[in-house]
């Protein structure tokens, strides 16, 4: 008695997009809302509420003073990329460096050198680092250059401001992400070799 046999069948599956893995990145959106964190505990105000701006925008008017303006000028990437893997995928990530304007604009509770200097000395120091641990795994303070006041100043209504800005420094290690042709899920169907079977 013979017994109908089924060849085995093997299939490859390339990952979906919905089960690509999630990746460790920040927009610069983010890292204005993490360092906007450190501002609030690196700069002290009595008797005012310190205003942060996220990037310029243009046609539109700054608020009342005091506040600061971040804004990232530069991205550049400081070593070659190294590479991880998934079952599925091929993780590649590189140490990048983040250039970052951060321009204070004062008031008669406080001047705008006042709080840069809060800032640098502040950001300049390991304190920088433990704060900036419990925002991020990904975004690393590094340092920045000394203040540097802005003579004229003019804002919307024709008055000369009181700022001045800090260029800051940080070291962000974000994610990219590609299917590895080497990770495709190989799927067989195998029947069971029966020795009692006459061919």
């Amino acid at each position: 008695m013979t017994t109908k046999k089924t060849p085995a069948k093997v299939t490859a599956k390339a990952p979906k997009d919905q089960e690509f893995s999630e990746l460790k990145t920040l927009s610069y959106k983010e890292m204005y809302n993490l360092v906007g964190k450190f501002l609030q505990k690196a700069i002290p105000i009595k008797g005012a509420k310190l205003k942060i701006i996220k990037g310029l925008v243009n046609r539109v008017s700054p608020p009342k003073p005091p506040y600061v303006v971040l804004q990232v000028i530069d991205e550049n990437q400081l070593s070659t990329t190294e590479t991880r893997y998934t079952d599925k995928h091929k993780i590649l990530w590189a140490r990048s460096e983040i250039t970052m304007n951060v321009t204070f604009v004062g008031t008669g509770n406080i001047a705008a050198l006042q709080m840069a200097k809060a800032f640098t000395v502040r950001f300049n120091d390991a304190w920088a680092t433990e704060q900036f641990e419990q925002y991020s795994d990904i975004l690393f303070p590094l340092y920045c250059d000394d203040v540097k006041i802005e003579k004229f100043s003019i804002n919307a209504e024709d008055q000369y401001d009181d700022s001045c800005f800090v260029v800051s420094y940080f070291e962000y290690h974000p994610e990219f992400g590609v299917c590895a042709d080497s990770a495709k899920e190989i799927v067989m169907d195998v029947i069971n070799a029966d020795s009692n079977t006459e061919n």
